[in-house]
C-alpha cells in the first residue's frame, strides 16, 4: 500500500462493491495503488475491484463550478474567499446589511467582507410581457429562430432575453429549493441521467435527481464546463479517444432479467464500469467549452445534494442501471450510510406497472455478470402478461426487501427529461448547436422552474405544491416576475 493513500483520498475512493468484507473500509491497509500519470487507480485487496482515484481537490472544483452556475446572477455574495459566498439575500438576510439604494433598486452590503451587492430582484422586470411571451411561445413548440422571427427582434437580443429569464429562475428556484430542503426527514429521491442532445454525439451528459412523493425536480446537473484551464483528470481532453467502440448488447427478449444482463454486458465491456462514455470514438467535442469526466460530475451532484440533506433522518435513493450514479451516490452520502440514515437501491421496472397495488413476493435473482443480487416481484393481470419490478438494494438500512418494491416508479425522471427533449426538439437538434451545447443552460434553468411551480399534472397540483412548499401553481407573469 502506497504512502500516497491519505485520508482524504480514502474518503472518496473506498471499496464500493456490497458483497466485500471490506465494503466501505476507510482502512489503508485493505487498498493497493497505480499511479500511472495518465490512469491512476486503486484496488480493494479483498475483491480485486478497480476504479479510477476520484481526487479530492478536483472534485471540490466541480463542486464550486456546479454552484457558481447556479448562483450566477443571483443577489448573493461573490467574493470566493467569504464565508458567505452564494448565499442568497433573500434566504439569509442576517448575513448582510441594507445599505441604501443604486437607482431603484435596494443595495446591500456582505457582513463579512464588505462587499457590496446591488439587487436586481427588488424591481419589477422591465421587460415582463415580452418574457412571458418568449416562454409561452418557447413550451409551445416554437424554435428560436420562429420566435425571433414572431417578435421581429435580433437573435442576439433574443439570446439575451432568454439569459435574463434563466437568472430570473435560478432565483425563484432558489428560493422553493431551500423551502424543500426544510420540509422534513424523510425523503426519498430518484435519479436518472440522458444525453443532453443524443443525436449530436457530443458527450454531454444530463444528471436529474428528483423527490418521487412530489415529482419536484431537486437538482440537474451536466458535465460541461466553461473553465478555460482543463489540467487534471477531471476533464477530459478533445483529443479523447474511447478504447472500445461496441454498442451495448440488444436483449434477447423483452423481460426484466433479458434487459438488465444486456444493460450489465455493457456495463463489464467499459474501460471503467463508472464511465458511460466509455464507446464515443467519434466525440464532438464542444467548440467553446470543456467535457467533464462523469463521475466528477456525478459525485459534485450527490455531494450538493448531501450537503442540504446529510443531516435527515432517512434518505432513500432509487435509481436507474447505471453504476457511475451508484458509485457518486456511495462516495458521497458513505457519513449517512455508515449512521444507518441512508437506503440506495438500482430499480426498473415494466412500464405499465402500477404503482400502490401490491405485487407478488419477491424472488431472488442473478444473472450473467451480476455481482449483487436482484429481485423480482410481478403484478398479475387477469389477461396478457405479468408487469414486473426488479430490485437490487445495494445500502440497506432501513428498508426490507418487500417494502423496496413498494416504492414509487422513477418515472417522474425520465418523463421530466423525455419532455424536455419533446419541448424543445427544435434547439436540441439544431445542426450548428451540436458543438455548442452551453447554449441550452439557460432554456434548462427555465424549464426546472417551469416544471417545478408551474406544470401541473392534475388541476391545481405542480410538484412544489406537492411537496408543501407552494400554496398554488404560479403563472407565467408570477415565475418571470
Amino acid at each position: 500500500m502506497s504512502d500516497s493513500l491519505s485520508p482524504q483520498l480514502l474518503a472518496l475512493n473506498f471499496c464500493k462493491n456490497p458483497l466485500c468484507a471490506d465494503f466501505g473500509s476507510l482502512n489503508a491497509a485493505n487498498y493497493s495503488l497505480s499511479l500511472s500519470i495518465n490512469n491512476p487507480q486503486i484496488a480493494c485487496v479483498s475483491c480485486h475491484s478497480i476504479s479510477p482515484i476520484i481526487s479530492p481537490t478536483e472534485l471540490n472544483e466541480e463542486v464550486t463550478a456546479q454552484l457558481e452556475h447556479m448562483n450566477l446572477g443571483l443577489t448573493a455574495c461573490t467574493n470566493e474567499q467569504c464565508e458567505n459566498v452564494g448565499l442568497n439575500v433573500q434566504l439569509h438576510p442576517s448575513r448582510y446589511y441594507a445599505f441604501g439604494f443604486s437607482g431603484d433598486k435596494q443595495r446591500y452590503r456582505c457582513k463579512s467582507c464588505q462587499k457590496t451587492i446591488v439587487d436586481r430582484f427588488s424591481v419589477k422586470n422591465p421587460n415582463l410581457k415580452t418574457h412571458v411571451t418568449i416562454l409561452a411561445l418557447l413550451l409551445t413548440g416554437f424554435s428560436l429562430k420562429e420566435i425571433a422571427a414572431k417578435l421581429k427582434i435580433q437573435a442576439k437580443t433574443l439570446n439575451d432575453h432568454i439569459k435574463s429569464m434563466a437568472t430570473i429562475c435560478r432565483q425563484k428556484s432558489s428560493v422553493f429549493d431551500h423551502h424543500w430542503h426544510n420540509k422534513g426527514q424523510h425523503f426519498h429521491l430518484g435519479s436518472d441521467w440522458n444525453l443532453l442532445q443524443p443525436k449530436s454525439h457530443n458527450g454531454v451528459l444530463w444528471i436529474c435527481t428528483a423527490d418521487l412523493d412530489s415529482h419536484y425536480i431537486a437538482l440537474q446537473s451536466l458535465n460541461l464546463s466553461e473553465q478555460e484551464n482543463i489540467t487534471g483528470h477531471r476533464f477530459i481532453g478533445s483529443d479523447f479517444l474511447a478504447s472500445i467502440n461496441t454498442a451495448p448488447p440488444p436483449p434477447k427478449s423483452s423481460t426484466l432479467r433479458d434487459i438488465l444482463e444486456s444493460m450489465s454486458t455493457g456495463h463489464q465491456e467499459r474501460s471503467h464500469r463508472n464511465n458511460p462514455l466509455h464507446n464515443q470514438t467519434q466525440l464532438n467535442y464542444p467548440a467553446k467549452s470543456s467535457l467533464v469526466s462523469p463521475i466528477y460530475c456525478t459525485a459534485a451532484h450527490y455531494l450538493r445534494l448531501n450537503h442540504s440533506l446529510g443531516n435527515k433522518e432517512q434518505v432513500v435513493i432509487s435509481m436507474s442501471f447505471e453504476p457511475m450514479l451508484a458509485d457518486a451516490a456511495m462516495l458521497s452520502f458513505n457519513a449517512m450510510r455508515q449512521k444507518q440514515s441512508l437506503d440506495l437501491l438500482y430499480q426498473l421496472d415494466d412500464e405499465k406497472w402500477t404503482e400502490g397495488k401490491a405485487g407478488s413476493k419477491p424472488q431472488i435473482f442473478k444473472f450473467k455478470g451480476s455481482e449483487v443480487p436482484w429481485s423480482l416481484s410481478e403484478q398479475w393481470h387477469l389477461r396478457g402478461k405479468a408487469d414486473q419490478r426488479a430490485i437490487c438494494q445495494l445500502v440497506e438500512s432501513n428498508l426490507t426487501q418487500k417494502q423496496a418494491h413498494q416504492l414509487p416508479k422513477l418515472s417522474p425522471v425520465t418523463h421530466y427529461m423525455d419532455r424536455f427533449h419533446a419541448m424543445f426538439k427544435s434547439s436540441v437538434n439544431e445542426p450548428r448547436r451540436k458543438r455548442r451545447p452551453e447554449g441550452l443552460l439557460p432554456l434548462l434553468d427555465i424549464y426546472r422552474a417551469w416544471n417545478n411551480l408551474c406544470h401541473q399534472e392534475k388541476p391545481g397540483e405542480t410538484p412544489a405544491v406537492n411537496a408543501g412548499i407552494s400554496e398554488k401553481p404560479l403563472s407565467l407573469d408570477q415565475l418571470l416576475q
